[in-house]
């Protein structure tokens, strides 16, 4: 229950970043915060309420729509089998219809980022009674009681000096009145407690952004993509500076086009082809074999090796083989996607790139093993391919 209510929070106080950047008008802002206060209490019928009058209110804003997806996805947590299986079908396509209306939609990026990995981030597990005060404060910080909400936050703190996400919190009342350096002074806090919380270096950057310090804000989103990698908003806030600075980061944008499953009774290979691959002799273009190779390979992989050891061990099969199937096909690579990744395997960064570009949290062993071999190699892999996923 404590990481449900922790995980419940964390998208609250998304939301509370996410307005101020993305539009919402003032009546849908209240409707909002109503909606977060019930389901901060678990009243989610008056929650949804909430969030869909706000979306009347405002049929612009994206946050009405991510609101709903973030609370289904936290219902889905608690429920079984078909029901949440549902319930998460159904944030993804809200979570989905958000980022249409606002591609900076920190909640609705969030919110599939939990649903394609949803193991969650090793970050302190916060005793009881902080876990508790934390939740009073966001309670209050639903209602706008600021400065109630900040002593249950600084409590949390006091109560457990590792529990990074109470500073955190702290910061965020600070930020939303506009108090830069006050918010920034708490965010830093919780980031020397915890530098795995890759939120709250997002937090720490926005504080430095609004101080016009963009460059130790870099420095702070940097230390937040090393962080988890697969958290989208990092990214989107970084690629915001370097297009500034005259450096935008070009996304991957790679999109899986086969899959491949070996059943475990009748050892029988099934692979699934994207429709686009049907084309005649699809299959036997560059793009079609590599895609089916990979798939293969990822089907066939040593299912006791490390899931990262599996992963890189099949594209880098599959990377090996381009130049032989584009010769045999008279063809070459179309997919912008895989033409990158075959540039980067020939310089021998196919590891980064997948550790950075397609990051899964059960890759943390070895994501940790390159950082500490690498320990600028954040950075450097950024500034040589200016790439993001």
């Amino acid at each position: 229950m404590k990481k449900f209510i922790a995980l419940m929070l964390a998208l609250a106080c998304a939301v509370s970043s996410a307005q101020g950047l993305v539009p919402v008008n003032a009546e849908a802002d209240a409707l909002i915060q109503q909606g977060h206060h019930f389901q901060a209490q678990g009243k989610y019928k008056e929650a949804f309420e909430k969030f869909s009058a706000a979306s009347q209110a405002d049929p612009a804003s994206s946050l009405p729509v991510s609101s709903i997806a973030g609370m289904l996805l936290r219902m889905s947590q608690q429920a079984q089998g078909d029901d949440a299986a549902k319930l998460r079908q159904q944030s993804e396509g809200l979570a989905r219809q958000a980022l249409q209306k606002h591609a900076g939609d920190v909640v609705a990026m969030e919110v599939l980022r939990e649903l394609s990995d949803d193991k969650p981030l090793p970050l302190h597990e916060p005793t009881p009674e902080a876990a508790a005060a934390l939740h009073e404060g966001e309670l209050l910080f639903t209602q706008r009681k600021l400065d109630e909400a900040l002593a249950h936050y600084e409590r949390a703190a006091a109560l457990d000096p590792k529990y990074s996400v109470a500073w955190i919190y702290a910061g965020d009342c600070f930020y939303f009145q506009k108090k830069y350096a006050e918010a920034e002074q708490r965010f830093r806090k919780g980031v020397e407690a915890e530098p795995l919380n890759s939120q709250g270096w997002r937090f720490l950057a926005d504080a430095l952004v609004s101080q016009d310090k963009p460059g130790p804000a870099e420095g702070a989103l940097m230390n937040g993509i090393a962080a988890q990698p697969s958290q989208m908003p990092n990214w989107v806030k970084l690629n915001q500076l370097r297009t500034n600075s005259g450096f935008p980061l070009t996304p991957l944008n790679l999109v899986r086009k086969a899959k491949g499953e070996l059943d475990p009774v009748t050892r029988q290979l099934n692979i699934t082809m994207d429709p686009s691959l049907n084309s005649p002799d699809g299959s036997k273009q560059p793009d079609g074999a590599i895609w089916l190779l990979l798939a293969t390979q990822q089907a066939l992989a040593d299912k006791k090796a490390a899931p990262f050891a599996q992963e890189l061990a099949a594209w880098r099969t599959a990377m090996k083989a381009v130049d032989e199937v584009s010769a045999k096909s008279g063809g070459a690579l179309q997919d912008p996607a895989l033409k990158t990744l075959h540039m980067l395997a020939k310089a021998d960064q196919l590891e980064p790139a997948l550790l950075l570009l397609q990051y899964k949290e059960s890759w943390r062993a070895e994501f940790e093993a390159w950082k500490k071999a690498h320990p600028e190699g954040v950075r450097t892999f950024i500034d040589a391919y200016q790439l993001r996923p």
